[in-house]
């Protein structure tokens, strides 16, 4: 028994009841009648696929990645055709589905469709990843069927035009050849690439709008636009796109991208200072930068002490860390402010389910779900709590039902539920974070919470598959940086995991948990150097 008085709700509050003294579940069981439960077991599948003798595994994995990171060298430099045939060669090396599934779309990304294919061909589960391969093709692949000769083509170009700074060169390559590439929509895409990276931002919206017109189903080309709208500060058309896609089935791979677009529309059209700097704040929070979005909170609130959006925003970065008694602080402070925020409601729904105050935890949801009644993240985690709470199995099962029928591209609401309600409960966390990467194996956050999850627990291995598994990545990837780095300061070797979270920063300046993690590590003598 825990005596739950423990917790710091605050003096003189009257919002959070006093709570008896109540067994904690200590032990998190999915229903085995509800499907959507069960799909964590399909992440275990690929988690550990090996037969080989551990050490060979790791000597293997680490000439792979070397071999990946000098190819990519190659691509970067403008040796496409050796780095073609060498990336073929990598593609039978690999022996892990999700690794072979993330190479398919680093290859899509750029240019070598024939590749991607192969590297799909070879995946052994292709059954569980169908949505994934389905997602990935509809997302990226050209209407256009290209020779590998003209992928090799194309990759140049794009080879010049992000490394080797000739995207002019590559503008009139392509008026050159205009005749030849008027109806190849991958054609239009590059000529739209070269022109953004010149700033030629009307251009560029010409060119996509035409590749857009010969394969309005490639999501990449979408999204490219609404970046392009926002460079060019167009912000009212970003807008609309960004609504018409999402009123579609937008593929999973994107989902996460179009709300973190949205929050700089949305900062950029709005008259109201206080919401443009919620919308900013907002931007880091899905960014997953929950340090920066806490000091971005905090500043707003030094001037303005009763906004609760900003205050709501402030408690979910701190129950995201996992400080939850300061988390619950700005909750109420926010409740008092304004009693039907949704997000404030949800979030005091959060702090008694983890305190084991089932009751209260759905009385909470069921306040927030009256003012969203689509919203998954809610449904979720009032069934969780209902199944605690056991007082209304009817209403829990047309919860599950719902559940069940979720949409694919509302898979964050694993992971939301992942760093908020199941803080304390690592049974309950990773059963999420399985969830949702089963979904999109590629969801870069859910997998940094996975690791930091098991290198908790001293599980090094799970957590080194997994840093393997995100590794097919291109090279300039903060986030893989990142994860290394975690890892290394997980098993001691603290040297080589300052040197990984300065590459991680050197990437991205503004990854506020990178750098908090290296300012701990690192002397002061070096910290007055940075």
């Amino acid at each position: 028994m825990l005596n739950l008085f423990s917790f710091a709700y605050g003096e003189n509050d009257n919002l959070l009841q006093p709570i008896e003294d109540i067994e904690i579940h200590n032990e998190y069981k999915p229903n085995p009648d509800s499907n959507y439960f069960n799909l964590a077991n399909i992440v275990d599948t690929f988690l550990n696929n090996e037969t080989k003798p551990q050490e060979d595994i790791a000597d293997k994995k680490a000439k792979i990645r070397r071999d990946f990171i000098s190819t990519t060298q190659k691509f970067n430099q403008g040796n496409i055709s050796v780095a073609y045939d060498e990336y073929e060669k990598l593609i039978q090396k690999i022996d892990n589905d999700t690794s072979l599934l993330a190479l398919s779309k680093i290859f899509y990304e750029i240019g070598f469709f024939s590749l991607g294919d192969k590297a799909i061909e070879k995946i052994i589960y292709k059954n569980q990843f169908y949505e994934n391969i389905n997602n990935l093709e509809k997302s990226y692949k050209p209407k256009t069927q290209l020779t590998k000769e003209e992928e090799i083509y194309f990759a140049k170009l794009y080879s010049g035009i992000y490394f080797e700074n000739t995207a002019q060169e590559a503008i009139n390559e392509l008026i050159t050849n205009q005749e030849k590439f008027q109806k190849n929509d991958f054609a239009q895409y590059n000529l739209a690439r070269a022109n953004l990276e010149l700033k030629k931002y009307n251009q560029a919206i010409n060119s996509i709008n035409k590749a857009i017109t010969l394969n309005p189903n490639n999501v990449s080309y979408q999204i490219f636009k609404i970046n392009t709208l926002i460079n060019s500060r167009k912000y009212n058309d970003a807008q609309k796109l960004i609504e018409k896609l999402e009123k579609t089935k937008l593929t999973v791979d994107f989902v996460n991208e179009i709300e973190i677009l949205k929050q700089t529309v949305l900062a950029n059209t709005t008259k109201d200072e206080k919401e443009k700097k919620y919308y900013i704040a907002k931007k880091s929070f899905l960014e997953g930068n929950f340090e920066k979005t806490k000091k971005d909170c905090q500043n707003i609130l030094n001037f303005d002490k009763e906004n609760d959006k900003i205050m709501a925003l402030y408690a979910k970065s701190e129950l995201a860390l996992g400080n939850v008694e300061r988390a619950n602080v700005y909750f109420i402070n926010s409740y008092k402010e304004n009693k039907n925020n949704t997000e404030t409601l949800i979030g005091l729904g959060d702090i008694r389910y983890i305190h084991g105050d089932y009751k209260n935890s759905v009385k909470m949801y069921k306040k927030a779900i009256s003012k969203e009644k689509n919203n998954y993240e809610i449904i979720l985690k009032l069934a969780v709590s209902q199944r605690q709470y056991a007082k209304n199995p009817k209403e829990l099962q047309k919860l599950e039902q719902q559940l069940d029928k979720m949409p694919q591209n509302e898979y964050l609401a694993y992971y939301n539920s992942a760093i908020s309600i199941a803080q304390k409960n690592d049974i309950l966390k990773e059963d999420f974070l399985k969830k949702a990467l089963t979904i999109n194996p590629m969801y870069e956050k859910a997998l940094g919470e996975l690791i930091e999850l098991y290198l908790k627990n001293k599980s090094y291995e799970l957590a080194k598959g997994l840093i393997y598994n995100a590794s097919f990545t291109l090279e300039k990837n903060y986030y893989y940086y990142y994860l290394c780095g975690i890892y290394n300061q997980a098993i001691n070797k603290n040297k080589d995991a300052i040197q990984f979270y300065k590459t991680s920063l050197n990437l991205n300046p503004n990854f506020e948990i990178a750098n908090t993690k290296l300012l701990k590590l690192i002397p002061n003598s070096e910290q007055e150097e940075i």
